[in-house]
């Protein structure tokens, strides 16, 4: 899981409001557990970079699937990695109450075939499938439909 992941789709939240070109970087921390740098650029291309530290550690057990983020010192959440595909090229990612749910890539794009079993994966692990969006990574991505460009128009 380690190295760059574009977040290609998600069903929409309010910390990843407005924000086009997410990112996130996985590497592993001197203590074992993981560092997880999310990037992102809010409203538009044209605005400076974010950038976010999280402290993430897999749960002994699991075989890698719950995870816990450290978000701030006193915060940490679940976090579960539901599946990573056959060529590590894409992960979902989401949460118990499946209100919450990522898409992750090693590319930009994501296919539309690959996207569509993606989300029929989400909908078989009872997540709403129709909740999710796909999010701008590209400039040309803007205003296309079933990405999530609110922030960017507003």
């Amino acid at each position: 899981m380690y190295g760059r992941w574009y977040i290609v789709a998600t069903i929409p939240n309010w910390f990843e409001r407005g924000m086009v070109a997410p990112v996130d970087n996985f590497s592993p921390r001197p203590d074992g557990d993981i560092q997880e740098d999310f990037c992102g650029q809010r409203s538009s291309f044209a605005s400076p970079q974010k950038h976010f530290v999280a402290h993430d550690w897999v749960r002994p057990g699991t075989l890698n699937a719950h995870w816990r983020v450290q978000v701030l010192w006193s915060i940490d959440l679940p976090f579960l990695l539901l599946y990573v595909g056959p060529t590590s090229r894409y992960a979902m990612f989401g949460e118990n109450d499946r209100t919450l749910g990522w898409i992750s890539s090693r590319d930009q794009v994501i296919e539309h075939a690959v996207y569509r079993g993606l989300l029929a994966r989400f909908q078989s692990l009872g997540y709403d499938s129709r909740k999710f969006q796909k999010i701008v990574q590209k400039p040309e991505q803007v205003g296309m439909p079933g990405f999530w460009n609110e922030a960017i128009f507003n």
